[in-house]
């Protein structure tokens, strides 16, 4: 992760995820292995979900942590999300997707990376940790639905 700690780099990684996710296609309503009860649609749904909110993430970084805020709780999170997109077609989701992901890459030029985030599972990371470790989350979670469209 340590090469991945400049804005650049880091806007090149979600960059290239993006072009990644456009060119998707396949079965989308085939199990997503590994994710027990997911489909491949809900798999993409928490990736443009994950996308969607980065944004605000790293612009949190602008922000005061709320110290009564409760703590992230990622699988209530990715119920709930997973929930409100769930009549989504995938094309929109990876539209959604793009569009996090062009927003992310505009606010990441204007912050810098080693103030804190006070938002999402990692409140209290610099931001370029953030960014990067949810850069490799992406990357995890695309590469395995690639594996699952392609069998």
């Amino acid at each position: 992760m340590a090469s991945e700690t400049s804005s650049s780099s880091l806007q090149s990684g979600y960059i290239e995820l993006a072009s990644i996710v456009r060119a998707l296609h396949g079965d989308w309503t085939a199990p997503a292995p590994g994710y027990e009860g997911w489909t491949c649609r809900e798999l993409l749904a928490h990736l443009s979900s994950t996308a969607a909110s980065l944004p605000a993430v790293a612009s949190s970084v602008t922000e005061t942590k709320d110290p009564n805020a409760p703590s992230f709780d990622a699988n209530r999170w990715n119920a709930s999300q997973i929930r409100r997109r769930a009549d989504k077609e995938a094309q929109e989701l990876i539209d959604e997707y793009d569009v996090g992901t062009t927003r992310l890459v505009t606010v990441l030029s204007d912050l810098t990376l080693d103030t804190l985030v006070t938002i999402g599972p990692y409140a209290g990371v610099s931001l370029g940790e953030a960014m990067a470790k949810m850069l490799e989350h992406q990357r995890h979670h695309l590469s395995d639905l690639q594996g699952a469209l392609t069998t």
